[in-house]
């Protein structure tokens, strides 16, 4: 997935809910999941809570991409 290649999750995130209207925030907090499986659900909190496209409030994208990318380093991944 594009965040291993520096990308932000926040930009990713909404640019794949725009391109699936049928996809809400709890489906690609689970797709995400599943591609990432060294994280634990600890992230999933994160991406039910931040302020997305779809959203009128939430974590910012800012503390979003902080909390998505240290999660995914203390679970071992290079971001």
């Amino acid at each position: 997935m594009e965040i291993l290649e520096g990308k932000l999750p926040s930009r990713i995130f909404n640019r794949i809910l725009e391109a699936e209207p049928g996809m809400d925030k709890y489906e690609l907090a689970n797709v995400f999941l599943t591609r990432f499986d060294r994280l634990d659900s600890k992230v999933l909190p994160a991406i039910w809570h931040w302020k997305s496209v779809r959203s009128i409030r939430g974590m910012s994208d800012e503390q979003f991409d902080e909390t998505v990318l240290a999660l995914m380093r203390s679970a071992g991944y290079r971001v």
